[in-house]
């Protein structure tokens, strides 16, 4: 037992014991300062990497918002309207040109149901957020101050997977394009009308030339005969009326040929005016000129415009029922930052109903005993020949105020 105690190592002094602590405690320093420089490497690294990627996603973002605020000022920009709905038909989206169209502001139609807001033209969207069709058009009139032409388009929209989140409609204005439409094929049918007609009145005033000439030689030989001479001046009258159709026919069918120049209008209407009331001598109707000097001279083919208003007159007159007036009156305004002048010759006549307004210009077409129906319709080419348009307002039984604009020529030029 001695031997054994004498063996065993001696336990280490207090120094020694302080020595190995503050060696380990050096070697774990060490390790820790190892640690914390691998931690912080890693810890700016990462830093970096989410600096890196919250500038790639600031950036994305921003291009995000660019173009999100490019297609919203496409959107509020174009002039078609646009609807957008979720599923549950709730208005979430509606540009400028489509609170025009329904009559409604953002405020007003946002979050309400579009059964609502469209009203009876509801129905293309519906068959879409019901399911009966993906994609469809329809054409259709929309009421109002005026009427007009829409051609509308609905589809369902959906995300990236494919499946519906709502619908969209479009909506666009036809009313323009259909009238340039019309008055295309008004143009045709003009045009077709014209040639028909410059070779019917060739081929007939030939033949009237001939019965004109036969009559006049009865009339020499049967001067003794108040009867025969009688039916014979009703031949000739007949072939007069007809020769004088034959000129209207010539007129409409006659090339374009325009001479403007500055054209005194007071001057012509005058004229008219006068021509008319020896026509119909004590007549019922009594013809006014009221033309300003301010509005005196226009430019334009004169002999045409004399043919104008010659034709509307002598329209007005025949459209009293008894004592009355027709007034061919101007004024002078601005149209498109350039000096106008606005004819107008108005009756106090009968008037025109409202079904019959958009046919009277239409060649052939006439409701008076004995009407050629082409008055109108060489009025309405030469005034288009003018780049104008012949206006019409008529109520029945308080008479029809017919109207054009013309370019004023200009005192000096007047002068």
């Amino acid at each position: 037992m001695k031997v054994a105690e004498q063996d065993a190592p001696a336990p280490p002094s207090g120094l020694e014991a302080l020595q190995a602590a503050f060696s380990h405690f050096c070697h774990q320093t060490a390790e820790l300062t190892e640690a914390y420089a691998s931690l912080k490497e890693k810890a700016d690294r990462i830093n970096l990497e989410l600096d890196a990627a919250n500038r790639e996603l600031e950036c994305k973002v921003r291009e995000m918002d660019e173009v999100s605020n490019f297609q919203r000022s496409i959107l509020e920009s174009i002039p078609t309207a646009v609807v957008v709905t979720d599923l549950d038909g709730t208005i979430n989206m509606l540009n400028p040109a489509g609170e025009e169209m329904w009559g409604l502001s953002k405020g007003q139609a946002l979050g309400r149901d579009y059964r609502e807001v469209m009203a009876s033209h509801a129905g293309l969207l519906a068959d879409v957020l019901a399911g009966r069709c993906r994609r469809d058009t329809v054409r259709r009139e929309l009421g109002g101050s005026a009427a007009r032409v829409i051609s509308s388009t609905a589809c369902l929209v959906e995300d990236s997977s494919g499946r519906p989140i709502g619908a969209i409609q479009v909506d666009q204005d036809m009313t323009r394009l259909c009238a340039l439409e019309s008055q295309l094929r008004h143009h045709e049918k003009l045009a077709d009308l014209g040639q028909m007609a410059a070779g019917l009145a060739h081929e007939i005033r030939k033949p009237l030339n001939g019965i004109k000439g036969f009559a006049s030689i009865l009339e020499r030989n049967l001067a003794c005969d108040p009867t025969q001479r009688r039916y014979i001046a009703n031949i000739m009258s007949a072939a007069d009326r007809l020769n004088g159709m034959l000129g209207r026919l010539l007129d409409f069918a006659r090339p374009d040929d325009l001479k403007p120049a500055c054209c005194d209008l007071r001057a012509e209407a005058d004229q008219v005016a006068e021509f008319v009331r020896a026509e119909e001598p004590g007549g019922a109707a009594a013809i006014l000129v009221e033309i300003p000097d301010e509005a005196r001279f226009v430019r334009a083919d004169a002999a045409k415009i004399k043919q104008v208003l010659l034709n509307l007159v002598k329209n007005g007159a025949e459209a009293l029922d008894g004592p009355g007036q027709v007034a061919v009156r101007a004024r002078s305004e601005g149209r498109d930052g350039a000096a106008a002048v606005r004819v107008q010759v108005a009756d106090t006549g009968r008037g025109i109903p409202a079904e019959k307004l958009s046919r009277i210009p239409e060649p052939f077409y006439s409701d008076k005993e004995g009407g050629t129906g082409l008055g109108l319709a060489i009025v309405t080419r030469i005034l288009e020949l003018h780049g104008t348009r012949l206006e019409v307002e008529s109520r029945p039984g308080a008479g029809t105020v017919m109207a054009f604009v013309l370019p004023a020529a200009g005192e000096v030029e007047g002068r």
